[in-house]
């Protein structure tokens, strides 16, 4: 969150407020702060950790997505291998494999479903340039080593083109998952609890509402919030809304796994109990749907549940149950960021996931509580990118549109 000068009329100060220390702070009880706490506590279990939040656990983008662990990111393989190499891409994949393998290690280890449904994913192709993209993408990953199948034609028979059918994937429930992370963690959690000045110098201290939290480290994984913490991040990530809305539950299954579409602008799922899932539709908004802002738009919802009659003719009539909406970090070059912050000792983080916080986050938590305890590099997620001459605001929102989430 942002402070005004009427909230903060002089600088947060310790009077009134209660000292906490520890060993390792994360800010945000997301997915990303969750499994930095999971992972941070496996290394050593005689840390003291906290987490703190402005919200509740899982409140923000965490909680307010599709449940979809997709192997890939926003950019299809073909657009992975021009734009960041071929060992990056395959490196960047695998670590989608790697991130579904850790949460089926998780709830094996811990007796936990956590709305657990497996059955694949397709990544459908809305027009002949998509199926392309998709069968030069199908056949990189290949021959990488990647389990996958093309379909030529349209796999349910809706009006698609044709698709890849990632036998692999899988939905879940996130907000039982992060949940679940802080439970294991024996984190100490903070909810409702705005941070409101950070301070790192050999030290981190972090003034909140109600404390002073101090530690060794600390790690912002505050994703679309993080500029109101760390303004050296402005130029180089941008708040996106992505909204969805879901049907009382249908009498026939329509779908049997997640669906990803036109290059991600629209993805959908029908869950156990029938309710159909349907989210994106923001291309066609773009300039209002920047931000951070809790809201639905009458707009994008008619788009919405237009396209929910195109494809699915059989429930068009259905009722409406839920509609919300979520913030997402997109960064300057389509890759998260996990390191330590330069010039700002003890501190760390780890955000912009581009829409994809649950394909990513079991293994960029590992990562950054391993780069925060233990000095790990973090390879191509370095926040030394930070350094150099970020994309224009106007070029960074194009690229978002042209990748989708």
């Amino acid at each position: 969150m942002t402070i005004s000068i009427w909230m903060r009329s002089e600088e947060p100060s310790q009077a009134g407020r209660t000292r906490l220390e520890a060993d390792l702070i994360i800010v945000g009880a997301g997915l990303l702060g969750a499994a930095a706490a999971y992972f941070a506590a496996t290394m050593d279990a005689s840390l003291k950790i906290i987490v703190v939040d402005a919200g509740r656990a899982a409140a923000a983008a965490s909680g307010r997505n599709a449940g979809f662990v997709l192997r890939g990111i926003h950019s299809y393989y073909d657009s992975c291998v021009a734009k960041y190499g071929r060992e990056t891409a395959r490196l960047i994949y695998r670590l989608g494999e790697e991130n579904q393998r850790l949460i089926r290690e998780f709830m094996d280890s811990h007796g936990l479903s956590l709305g657990y449904e497996p059955g694949g994913s397709y990544v459908l192709a809305s027009s002949l340039e998509e199926l392309d993209a998709l069968s030069r993408s199908a056949k990189l990953m290949q021959e990488d080593g990647f389990n996958l199948n093309l379909h030529v034609k349209d796999p349910l028979d809706r009006g698609f083109y044709g698709a890849i059918e990632n036998p692999d994937d899988f939905g879940i429930d996130p907000v039982k998952l992060v949940r679940a992370l802080l439970a294991a963690s024996d984190a100490r959690v903070l909810e409702e609890e705005s941070v409101l000045s950070v301070e790192a110098d050999g030290e981190v201290e972090l003034v909140s509402t109600g404390y002073v939290l101090a530690a060794p480290r600390a790690i912002l994984a505050t994703n679309a919030y993080t500029v109101g913490l760390e303004p050296i991040f402005m130029p180089y990530i941008k708040a996106v809304r992505g909204q969805m809305l879901a049907t009382a539950p249908l009498k026939k299954r329509l779908v049997d796994r997640l669906c990803y579409a036109n290059y991600g602008f629209e993805y959908f799922r029908q869950l156990k109990d029938m309710r159909l899932l349907l989210g994106g539709g923001r291309q066609a908004f773009a300039e209002e749907e920047v931000g951070v802002a809790d809201e639905i738009t009458p707009a994008l919802q008619r788009n919405l549940e237009e396209y929910l009659r195109e494809r699915f003719p059989e429930a068009a009539g259905a009722h409406i149950e839920h509609r919300w909406s979520g913030a997402m970090a997109f960064t300057h070059d389509g890759l998260p960021y996990v390191g330590g912050l330069p010039g700002r000792p003890g501190l760390f983080a780890a955000l912009g996931c581009n829409g994809h916080g649950l394909g990513y986050s079991m293994s960029l938590g590992r990562l950054v509580s391993e780069a925060a305890l233990k000095g790990a590099d973090t390879g191509c997620f370095s926040l030394e990118r930070l350094n150099k001459k970020p994309a224009r605001q106007d070029r960074l929102m194009a690229q978002e549109l042209k990748a989708g989430p």
